[in-house]
């Protein structure tokens, strides 16, 4: 069978058996985001204070940090870690991940710089989805350089509920093996801007995973499966003026992401995506904080299916099954109040509203959200903690096992 063939073939298989979705393969697997703003998947880790970052970047602006400064930093240092986690998600149910990390500075760095990260990580899960991957970040110059990449490999398993915005497409199981490679670039322009770009490789097949013995004689497994090249490059920018990269108590930060996919680069098909997201986060006092987000998605009509806007993949509304609600255009707001009842345990009460439309700033659906949520701090230093979640939403309640904040 032609390409095209084999595509018509799995077209029309979810057509007679429901509609399915995937998510972004530049920043997910199945709804998974495995290296998402250039923070390590996993575990962050209980940094040495030699490790940290002692002078802000937009206090810095690249100047010489003080005599002590530099002589604490020519002694280096490395934190290793390797730490089992359990978590779960509406996609894959209940997964482990294992990353094994080195975080670092390198002797005679800035002391601005962002901690290096060098680490492989891997994950299972119950639904036998699988990944390992390779990780590096890197910071530069009083951190005006932000370099990050990322390499790795999944099998997911995963359902499909269709497009549109009613959340009533009946589900049906894909299956789809992936290799991603990712590298970014970001300069700091202005005190606490950074500016750059990012390239992604993607290369997958989309299929149905269903048993054989279920299938026409004359169809088999391979018929129904479709690859993809996709190629994109990311217009990237960012504004951070976050006091803490893990648990920030003030500040905002806006990230900017626009993949632009076009066959002369190497891609199947030429499309883009715009992403924008803000946060912003407000200390009420020293046990409190309220922190807000906006998320705004829409690509074109060109694009495969698999990269349209879903709730259930990201930060944005928890409480959905990943694809139930998806199409061209995606708008989400939420916001969630902080509270730490002692410096390693907390709790968290959310709510939110958004919807998903086939047309830009159309509201279709509304969809809303709401939950509360667990924390207990495992890496003090850096403010890390594991997060609990039950979150309602419109059609179901899910829970949530995780780590780091949802935003």
């Amino acid at each position: 069978m032609t390409y095209h063939d084999r595509l018509l073939v799995l077209i029309l298989g979810l057509c007679l058996t429901g509609t399915a979705a995937f998510a972004e393969t530049d920043v997910a697997v199945g709804g998974i985001r495995m290296e998402r703003q250039g923070n390590v998947p996993g575990f962050p880790g209980d940094v040495e204070d030699s490790l940290e970052a002692k002078v802000p970047a937009a206090e810095t602006d690249e100047k010489s940090a003080p005599e002590g400064d530099k002589e604490k930093d020519k002694k280096g240092g490395i934190e290793t870690i390797i730490a089992p986690i359990p978590s779960r998600n509406p996609l894959l149910g209940w997964m482990l991940s294992v990353p094994a990390m080195l975080m670092y500075r390198p002797p005679g760095t800035d002391p601005a710089n962002q901690v290096w990260v060098s680490g492989v990580f891997g994950f299972y899960a119950e639904n036998d989805s699988w990944g390992v991957g390779l990780i590096q970040r890197m910071s530069f110059g009083g951190d005006a350089w932000r370099v990050k990449g990322a390499l790795f490999h999944a099998d997911m398993n995963y359902d499909y509920y269709g497009i549109g915005g009613d959340g009533d497409g009946q589900a049906i199981p894909l299956s789809q093996p992936i290799d991603v490679l990712s590298v970014e670039t970001l300069r700091r322009t202005i005190p606490n801007l950074y500016i750059g770009l990012k390239a992604v490789y993607s290369d997958t097949e989309v299929g149905l995973d269903i048993p054989e013995d279920l299938l026409p004689p004359a169809i088999t497994p391979d018929d129904l499966t479709v690859p993809f090249t996709l190629v994109t490059l990311n217009p990237r920018l960012q504004y951070d003026t976050r006091d803490s990269e893990f648990y920030p108590r003030n500040g905002f930060f806006i990230d900017v992401n626009i993949p632009i996919s076009r066959e002369e680069i190497g891609s199947d098909v030429d499309y883009e995506k715009y992403e924008i997201a803000a946060n912003n986060y407000y200390q009420v006092n020293d046990a409190d904080v309220l922190a807000t987000r906006i998320a705004i998605q829409y690509v074109d009509d060109n694009a495969p299916f698999f990269m349209y806007p879903a709730f259930g993949q990201g930060a944005d509304l928890r409480g959905y099954q990943t694809g139930t609600y998806r199409d061209r255009f995606l708008f989400a707001t939420q916001a969630e109040y902080r509270h730490r009842f002692t410096p390693r345990i907390g709790a968290v009460a959310f709510a939110g509203i958004g919807t998903v439309s086939d047309e830009f700033a159309n509201w279709n659906t509304s969809l809303w959200s709401f939950g509360a949520g667990f924390r207990f701090v495992l890496a003090p230093k850096n403010d890390v903690g594991m997060r609990f979640d039950i979150a309602r939403g419109r059609d179901e309640t899910i829970y949530y096992v995780g780590i780091g904040e949802a935003f």
